[in-house]
This record gives C-alpha cells, structure tokens and sequence, in this order.
C-alpha cells in the first residue's frame, strides 16, 4: 500500500509540476499562441472617399463589389468543373487549375468581380469557391479628367494623379475587428462590427466637369484633324489661379487603366501638361513684350527694322517665316518676327530679361497638388552663350510646361500680377471639417497693370487684325488676346533640332475683362506645323463653349463682318487708338511724301556693316568709338540732313536692338 501511494503521490506531483508549467510559467506564450491560431485582429478598409468637381459633380466614388477567393484542399475532387468555373469568370482555364490546385490555403481567385460573375460561380455550387466583399474605385465619367484624378490598385491605393498625391486623405483611417476562426480557418466575428462602415476624406477640385469635357474632346478632334502624336490643353481662371480644365491625348480610362507592363501604358497616362517641358516658339514673344515695355527699351509704335527676313547674328543667321522690312514693335508681335523680336531682347539685355522670366515663373516648379510636375529648362544667365539671348526672345532654346504658360499668360491677363495655379479646392473630412483649403495666391507682381494694358493689346491685333498669325482663333462676340507658336523639337539621339515641330495658341477670353486663360499644344503635326493653323482653331471651340458655361455675355457685337476686322474695323480702347495713330505718325514719318524714306537706322550694326550701308545710300559717315552702333545723328525716321551727313557713335560688347 505504501508503494501504490508513492506511486499515485509521483503521479500527482508530476501532474501539479505540469500544471503550474502550462499556467504559470508556459501559460502566457501558449495563450499568445491559441490567440494566433483561433484569434486575428483584422484590418477592415474604409471607403476611399469621392474626388467631385466644383459644381459637385462626382468623378470618383467607392463602391461595393464581390471579390472571390479559393481553398484548394476544400476544392479537392472538383477539378473537372475548372472549366466552367474559368468560363463564368472569363478566365483562361489554365490559370484557373494552376490556382485551384495550389498548395497554399488561401487563393485569390479574382478580385472585384462583376455582379454577372458572382451570380454565375454562385450557380455552379463549387465546395472551397468563397466571396467577401471589397471596395471598389468608380470612375463614374469614365476618361474625363483622368490625368488629374489618376486611379488605384486593387488594395485601393493610390497610384496616379491625385489619387496618388492625397491617398492618406481619401485612404482614410482603418478600423480594426478581433475575429475568431473555427476549424476550416473561416472568420466568425464574434463581436460585431460597427454598422457605419469607415469612409476617407472627399476632395473638391477647382475643375469644371463640363468644360474638361468639352476641352477633352476638342483637344482629340484637334490632335486627329492634323494627325498629331499628342496634345495638350489648360483652361485656367487667371484671377485666381483655379485649374477649370487640364486634358492630355492620348488619354485612358481610370476604370481600365491598363496593363504597365504594355509599353504604350506610359504613354497614355503621362500628364503631359505638367510632366513635359517643351519649345514654347513665338507664344514668348509676349513675354519679351511684358519685359521690354515694363523696362522702357521700346514702345509699340517704335520702329523695328526686319532685315527682309535674314539677319546675320554672329556666325549664325535669324530667319523669319515671311520677310519683312520695317515694322512697329507692334507688327513684330502681330507678324511674329524672329528678328524683330531678337533686336529687341539685345536692347532689354540678357540679365534683365533672365530676371523677367524667373519672375514669370518660368524654370520652377508652379506648385500644383498633382505629382511628377517639371519646373522646365532655363538654364542659369551666367551660361547663356551670346545666341541665347537672341533665340529666348522667340521662345527657342528654353523649355516650359503647358501649366506654366498658362499661369504667365494670366499674370498679364491679371494686371500684370502672376497668380499660383491649383487643382484642389478642399479636403474635407469625414465629419464635415475642412482638413485642407487652398485659396487664390498672389506669388507676386510681374509688371504694371499699364504694361499689361499694352501687352493685351498687342496679342488682341495677332487675332483680330488682318495678317497677324492667330486670326483662326478669333471669336465673333468677344475680343481674344493670343499668340501663336511652332518650335523645332530636339531630336534626343543627336541633340539637335529635327524636322518634328510643335504647334500651340495661348490667350484669354474676354480679352477686356478675361475669364479664361487657353492654352492648346499639339506635339508633332503632320498636315501643318504651324499653330496658328492646328491649335488656334482648337482654342477657338474651347474659349466659345468655356464663356457660355461660364455664362459671359458679350457686352456688344464687335463691328464689322464676320470676316477677319482690319485695323479700321477693330474696336479699341481710348489708349489702343493713341497707339494706333503714334504708329501712323511714325510710318508716315519714315515715308516721305515724295516717296522717298526718312532716316534708316544703324543702331547696332557693326562698323564695318554700319560703313557698307551707308557707302550705299551716300552718307558722309563720321565715327567715334569702336564696337557697335550705340546712338546715331539724325536718328532713325528722321528727315535726313541736306548734307547727307551721318554721325556714329560706336561702343564696345555685343550690339544693341537696332530699329
């Protein structure tokens, strides 16, 4: 009896030993491992919250959609059905047995699936086949303003646009549920969860839903119509800065945002508006104007002589598209002339001018909310080589973005004072609270509001008057001031120009009281390269469809016929007409009454160029100085002396404008 009670005391004693192992010195980490195997803490995903528009509108939204899942042993026996299955699910059939039959004992099947699809693999009552529920991103609109919105991957994180830019506000916070799981590992949620599903943040764009439309689709018939590899278009509230269109062709659908590893996909959701720097052409010569006005070193009615057509700069030589002789800076912007326009930019000075165009904003980043945007190429002044100078004035050698321009343009449509431009509105929160709002900025003023005045004046004869370069941008019931550009593209392999050009028109519409800055670029056209041929007329759909969902009423019919008006039929202002007949003073002055023409100009010419064209007309040439032509007696335009007697004074470093 002794030793069987030994025996059953070991016994107990051994059990009691094990018992406090497993409670007390075991019994945390055994417990930690039950939880592991029959609990999880699981991450429940809340709604992205909606992107609308100004008026609204829905652009993006979450919704509910079935996504299916496998468990390949519980699918054991049932393989010849992998058939049907992949049919219901319009899957290859291969890709559906490699998934049934996988080793591992979770398999997506296919995620966020169509109702059509979940009703179908439901009707075929496959054991181990399982649904839960996800959320799903929704691009009601389809393509429209696909490359400001983006879209998301299946997890519902953001991958382009803004979905990318702001997904920890739209993402919203998580919300996690402790769950059980039973034997097969199904989840059984033993605490419930909470009846309101979490939801992220709603985002409020400064876009209008139906002028992105209208500028969408007339960007697309522009780019067909001249058979282009690409285009780009800015509607832009100069005012405020407000983005109220932003289009790209190609484009894509957010829905179907295709497969990245297609090597067009970039292609199609890059945003070229912001991402892609280029030639701006001649739509610069309004910057030049802002500057050389601003700084004094020409008027609009001073006049430019244009060398016919072919100015030797150096060992290189400025060609106009069509010859001219003497023109009024006025006419240099209206024919857009090259030389013109270099003879000008000489007189305003590299460092003055690099200074006006950092104040454009050129060269830095705009700040917009959307990702990837480039701050362009302008390279340092202290770089720039004695041409550069001379090919910045017509926009050529330096390179801007769409986005950029549109913000310069709307600092001389604002007054002459540049304003931030932006996408985004507001952020608001799930609760109602404004987690983010953005209001107009004013960076800084670029020029007076008289210059700008001027400015606007000289783009409005480029459409409205006969000959200038945009006349197919004209409107019938309201002023347009724009400018026309092409530029030469940079071929990448040889780093020089190649015969592909850019085409692009930029103004704003009314031009006595703008609403609208448009900007159009048609990258690489194959019926014309010229913009005031492929882009004005693209401009021209915009700014009419943009003025009547803005509800702009024209304030009076313009004179004249529905032909383009001559500079007597053009309606201007008190200052426009003071203009106009100083330009008439001036031209009358050069031109005698006999005929015969007033004082040519010498400024800037070399000495041995100033000598050779005074030898032909027959002046008796007296110089000081060496160098360039700095100042002349009697001046350009006036009556020569009657002892054809000329004085020169020359100073040293490169020549200055010569009119």
């Amino acid at each position: 009896m002794l030793a069987v009670v030994g025996l059953f005391a070991l016994l107990l004693a051994t059990l009691a030993g094990r018992a406090i192992d497993l409670a007390l010195v075991r019994g945390p980490a055994l417990a930690a491992l039950a939880a592991r195997q029959h609990r999880q803490r699981v991450e429940l995903e809340p709604h992205r919250g909606p992107i609308v528009d100004r008026h609204g509108e829905s652009l993006a939204l979450s919704v509910e959609v079935p996504s299916l899942f496998v468990r390949p042993r519980q699918f054991a026996g049932q393989e010849a059905s992998a058939g049907a299955l992949a049919s219901a699910l319009a899957m290859p059939v291969e890709e559906v047995r490699r998934k049934v039959g996988a080793e591992s004992p979770f398999v997506w099947l296919k995620r966020q699936v169509s109702p059509r699809e979940a009703e179908a693999v439901r009707a075929l009552a496959l054991g181990g086949v399982f649904q839960v529920t996800e959320s799903r991103r929704f691009y009601p609109h389809g393509s429209l303003a696909a490359h400001v919105l983006g879209f998301v991957g299946v997890d519902s994180q953001g991958l382009e646009g803004l979905e990318r830019q702001l997904d920890g506000a739209i993402r919203g916070q998580p919300r996690f549920a402790e769950v059980d799981r039973d034997a097969h590992g199904r989840e059984i949620l033993t605490g419930g969860v909470q009846a309101k599903a979490a939801r992220g943040s709603s985002v409020e764009l400064t876009l209008d839903a139906t002028i992105q439309d209208l500028t969408e689709r007339e960007l697309a018939a522009g780019v067909a119509s001249a058979r282009a590899a690409a285009g780009a278009a800015v509607v832009l509230d100069p005012k405020t800065g407000q983005i109220l269109a932003l289009a790209n062709v190609p484009t894509f659908s957010p829905n179907k945002p295709g497969d990245a590893r297609d090597r067009r996909w970039r292609q199609r959701i890059r945003n070229r508006a912001i991402t892609d720097p280029y030639e701006p052409g001649s739509t610069f010569k309004a910057m030049l104007a802002a500057a050389a006005i601003e700084t004094g070193v020409v008027r609009p009615q001073d006049m430019i002589f244009c060398e016919n057509g072919r100015f030797p700069y150096g060992r290189w030589t400025i060609n106009d598209s069509h010859p001219h002789g003497w023109l009024s800076f006025a006419e240099v912007v209206q024919y857009s002339s090259n030389i013109g326009a270099s003879k000008v930019a000489e007189r305003l000075g590299r460092d003055r001018y690099a200074g006006f165009l950092r104040a454009f904003g050129f060269g830095q980043r705009t700040g917009m909310e959307l990702p990837g945007e480039s701050p362009g190429i302008v390279r340092p002044v202290e770089r720039w080589a004695k041409i550069d100078l001379a090919t910045h004035s017509y926009g050529q050698g330096i390179a801007v973005t769409p986005v950029q321009i549109a913000a310069a343009f709307g600092a001389i449509a604002n007054d002459g004072v540049l304003m931030r431009p932006y996408v985004v509105s507001r952020v608001v929160g799930p609760g109602g609270r404004v987690l983010q709002q953005r209001d107009p900025l004013a960076v800084r003023r670029v020029v007076s509001a008289k210059t700008a005045h001027t400015v606007t004046t000289l783009l409005r004869r480029v459409v409205e008057e006969r000959g200038g370069t945009g006349t197919l941008a004209r409107l019938e019931d309201f002023q347009v001031a724009g400018k026309t550009g092409t530029a030469q593209k940079v071929d990448p392999t040889t780093g020089g120009y190649s015969a592909k050009r850019i085409g692009s028109f930029v103004g704003f519409v009314p031009a006595d009281a703008p609403r609208a800055v448009i900007v159009v670029v048609i990258d690489e056209p194959r019926t014309n390269s010229y913009g005031g041929v492929v882009a004005a007329p693209v401009f021209r759909q915009i700014a009419a469809a943009a003025l009547s969902r803005l509800g702009v009423v024209p304030s009076e019919k313009p004179a004249g016929s529905p032909a383009v008006r001559t500079a007597a039929s053009a309606p201007l202002r008190r200052e426009d007409s003071r203009a106009r007949a100083a330009i008439e003073r001036a031209e009358q002055h050069v031109q005698a009454a006999d005929g015969q023409p007033g004082m040519p100009s010498f400024l800037g010419l070399s000495l041995r160029e100033a000598l050779a064209r005074a030898q032909e007309g027959g002046w008796a040439v007296e110089v000081t100085g060496t160098g360039y032509v700095q100042t002349q007696a009697p001046p350009p335009g006036a009556p020569p002396s009657t002892d054809r007697r000329l004085a020169l004074r020359l100073v040293p470093g490169e020549g200055t404008a010569s009119p």
